[in-house]
């Protein structure tokens, strides 16, 4: 949809075909409606930026129109006798132009200031049925899931890097910069680092973090806490689910030695691969800390193999 029609919907100078048109691309689907309620937003503000302007644009008006008619009268080349302007009519011209050069400045309003990312501005990162790695404007380094999406801004005099994740598992390495704060948005909750790598995961109105260097700080249901290397929260917006936990390992076809050396610092056992055919077995999948019992059970079960415990010593075969 061409944003010149939208313009014209929103100044109610749309014919009753061009406002059917609007009104049924709209309707089409939902991103169409929120791109046009994010239009009708900054409109709207333009509208309060405009309510405070001490400029008077009607005399500004004339007095360009009457500057204009005298070098016309003059033979001045380049300005005909009934230019597009006059035929198009001042009015709507000079609206068109006042919400084109505010749209910018309530661009930076709303995005350059502390709000939520506005999703008409910023550049759109996401994936289908692939996973894909992408470097983003300030240096920093996504890995997204399949089927994820999120849109990252950071405009010349804002004060922060800003992502809003709609959906999907995103693995961030942050690039360091200390003056302007990376801040997620995931619906309600808000994940701000300054420097470090995490994953971040959106099911709906649940968002997962997960810290693999650095610290994070997590905010959502009035509650905010401070994640450290392998810490993770849970936040559920709808049945206000806050739940912490650690992590042992991220894992992404980490072989099965691997895994034993975090098992190893972790739980403070000895651990032996009595059957090296096993030895490099792929294992992907996020181990969280619950007894040694529980992980030794779900890793047998996820590599089909076995695992026997005598104290603090345990042997795969």
């Amino acid at each position: 949809m061409d944003d010149a029609l939208l313009t014209k919907y929103l100044l109610n100078e749309t014919s009753e075909s061009e406002a059917g048109v609007v009104r049924r691309w709209i309707a089409a689907h939902p991103d169409n409606e929120r791109h046009y309620s994010r239009l009708r937003q900054i409109w709207d503000t333009s509208q309060l930026f405009a309510a405070e302007s001490k400029v008077d644009e009607q005399a500004a008006w004339e007095r360009f129109v009457q500057r204009r008619e005298a070098q016309a009268g003059s033979g001045v080349a380049g300005f005909p006798a009934t230019p597009l302007l006059q035929r198009m009519g001042w009015l709507r011209v000079a609206a068109v132009l006042v919400f084109t050069s505010i749209a910018a400045f309530a661009g930076y309003y709303l995005i350059g200031s502390d709000r939520v990312v506005d999703p008409l501005f910023g550049v759109m990162h996401e994936t289908t049925d692939t996973m894909s790695t992408d470097t983003l404007a300030d240096g920093s380094v996504i890995t997204l899931s399949k089927y994820a999406s999120l849109r990252f801004s950071q405009g010349l005099f804002q004060q922060k890097r800003a992502v809003a994740l709609r959906s999907g598992s995103v693995f961030f390495e942050v690039a360091p910069n200390r003056d302007r704060p990376f801040v997620i948005q995931s619906g309600d909750v808000t994940v701000t680092v300054l420097g470090t790598s995490f994953h971040v995961t959106r099911n709906g109105d649940e968002t997962t973090v997960i810290v693999e260097s650095g610290k994070v700080k997590v905010a959502g249901i009035n509650k905010t806490i401070e994640l450290e290397a392998r810490q993770r929260v849970t936040i559920n917006t709808t049945t206000r689910r806050f739940e912490e936990s650690r992590v042992i390992g991220v894992l992404d076809h980490t072989p099965l030695w691997q895994i034993v050396q975090m098992l190893e610092e972790t739980y403070h056992v000895e651990i032996t691969i009595a059957n090296e055919t096993i030895r490099d077995l792929p294992m992907t999948t996020t181990l969280y800390q619950g007894t040694l019992d529980e992980t030794l059970h779900i890793i047998s079960e996820t590599l089909g193999i076995k695992a026997t415990r005598q104290g603090n010593r345990v042997v795969f075969n």
